[in-house]
């Protein structure tokens, strides 16, 4: 096992619920607090939107082939910085996880060049062990004006933290 992976991190023991991304990535950062095998420091938390909440991306589980973008209102994914090397982690994703940071930017991100200006991502990063204090969620994003859930929301309580 390679060091990018020595906690034994994999999509099929992390906890997930589709279309919580957020929620996914908390969850992650909760465990390798609490596994302490790989420090939670190089870690940070990648919020990918822009003003029109329209972000592609490509290599997602939803999408009809590895060809096509599916379009998010946003996405969240987490990334690992050491010294010499950057990983990302996307439970949403059919590429490696992790997965190295230039293979990801190269397959996933891709270049806004190509895309139409309402397209253009922004990224906004924060620190994993801020995001872990400080993230709280009610999910009323995932809810319908009827009330009725978007998509089926996880098992556990809504996220509440202290910050």
């Amino acid at each position: 096992m390679g060091l990018e992976n020595k906690c034994d991190i994999s999509p099929s023991n992390c906890v997930y619920t589709s279309c919580y991304c957020e929620e996914n990535v908390w969850k992650l950062c909760e465990r390798i607090k609490e596994e302490q095998v790989l420090d939670l420091e190089e870690h940070y938390v990648v919020f990918i939107s822009n003003s029109n909440r329209q972000i592609p991306l490509w290599m997602q589980k939803k999408a009809s082939s590895p060809l096509d973008a599916v379009v998010w209102d946003y996405h969240v994914i987490l990334i690992r910085k050491t010294k010499d090397k950057s990983f990302v982690y996307d439970l949403d994703s059919i590429l490696p996880f992790p997965c190295p940071s230039e293979l990801y930017l190269e397959q996933a991100i891709q270049s806004d060049r190509k895309l139409k200006k309402q397209f253009h991502r922004k990224f906004r990063i924060i620190p994993a062990p801020v995001f872990l204090q400080t993230f709280a969620s009610d999910r009323p994003h995932m809810r319908k004006q009827n009330g009725e859930w978007r998509q089926p929301p996880p098992a556990y309580p809504p996220i509440r933290t202290g910050g």
